[in-house]
């Protein structure tokens, strides 16, 4: 089985639980019945914002002491993420974002700092311009890594999205490859689930800045949630991503990794979250204190840079870009031709369809109807 359909298999157990057992869990929780739960929850569900069971429990909305009535309506469901994008966006474009050779192509040539890229694995015809070595089997794989001693790398899919197949290479001799997290293989067999199922890019491992390792045991990234309006870029919402434990990767659907909502003027970290049957808001990171109120580090050089990726970009006019900190600045690692609703909301506590967002996506044509409409959206 390839790494991709692993972590997709994760992803999907860390995503679903049972429709019985989420109502049993807000009922308890709110002190309601499960009757007088699901009746809330429908309605909700029947909005125009299509709230799903998962996403109701997970966002605390059962509470109803929590969030008021105006509150709660600003929730949009991931649902609506796909059907909402493709309205606003060129999907023309979507490839240019998508396709991390593409993209790091445009970003590079306009000036926008990225990670090296020092080799693609890929075994098709594909011609890669500017991207390092072509690795194409598993032999010229082992004179890649063993020319190289000592040194880490960072693969991730060429056209992946949420971290699917991602590994970190830590070690290489004549025989193996040892990868964060899991067995050593031989390099048959590591090609066996890379070559033969995705192309990769293969990037050194970046390292956080100093204020950020003791909260993040791999590399953070800075989600900024990029709306191109005809007056400019608007930034409504970012978060930080920030892996914990062993994980390779700072995707919030991996277990135990945190995820910071950030005030966007100030890059002031103001909540701390983490994911699990409902988000847990806590005070500070688990383990080290100070991350609560942080304010991170070249805050004003990361708007910057992000600006200029996003008008890079500028057809894709719903879009978010990945963001790491490092020593010597900040580096986009990614663009995303859209961007699910359920991070920001999850790591904020808020609603993302503010009056402003709500303009903005009308603007583009879309129009939003309770689920009971029949009309296409």
């Amino acid at each position: 089985m390839s790494l991709a359909t692993l972590d997709q298999t994760a992803y999907q157990s860390a995503r679903d639980s049972s429709f019985q057992d989420l109502l049993v869990y807000a009922a308890k929780k709110s002190g309601r019945s499960v009757l007088q739960v699901l009746r809330d929850y429908r309605q909700l569900a029947k909005s125009e914002t299509r709230i799903n069971l998962v996403e109701y429990v997970r966002f605390g909305l059962y509470d109803i002491a929590r969030h008021d009535q105006a509150e709660r309506a600003r929730f949009l469901s991931n649902d609506l993420h796909w059907p909402i994008v493709n309205v606003v966006n060129n999907r023309g474009w979507y490839s240019a974002a998508e396709d991390k050779a593409l993209a790091s192509t445009l970003l590079g040539a306009a000036g926008v700092p990225i990670p090296e890229t020092v080799a693609v694995l890929d075994p098709s015809q594909r011609l890669y311009h500017g991207m390092g070595e072509r690795i194409s089997d598993a032999n010229q794989l082992r004179a890649f890594l063993l020319a190289r001693p000592g040194q880490q790398f960072f693969g991730k899919i060429v056209d992946g999205m949420v971290s699917f197949g991602a590994f970190r290479i830590e070690h290489a001799d004549a025989e193996m490859i040892h990868c964060a997290g899991q067995e050593p293989m031989s390099y048959d067999d590591f090609a066996e689930q890379t070559l033969a199922k995705n192309a990769y890019v293969l990037q050194p491992v970046l390292q956080n800045h100093a204020a950020l390792q003791p909260y993040a045991s791999a590399l953070a990234t800075v989600r900024m949630v990029n709306l191109l309006t005809n007056d400019g870029l608007r930034v409504p919402m970012a978060a930080i991503k920030l892996p914990q434990g062993d994980n390779i990767a700072d995707a919030f659907w991996r277990p135990g990794n945190l995820a910071c909502g950030i005030d966007v003027p100030t890059g002031r970290i103001r909540t701390v979250a983490r994911r699990g049957i409902e988000v847990e808001f806590l005070e500070d990171h688990p383990d080290r204190p100070g991350l609560m109120g942080m304010e991170l580090p070249f805050w004003k050089e990361l708007l910057e840079i992000n600006e200029r990726a996003a008008r890079s970009f500028a057809p894709v006019r719903y879009q978010s870009t990945d963001i790491a900190i490092t020593a010597d600045g900040p580096v986009v690692v990614e663009i995303n031709a859209g961007g699910g609703f359920d991070l920001p909301q999850y790591s904020n506590g808020r609603g993302m369809l503010t009056p402003e967002v709500r303009a903005f996506f009308e603007s583009c044509g879309v129009k939003f109807r309770p689920k009971k409409s029949l009309l296409p959206f």
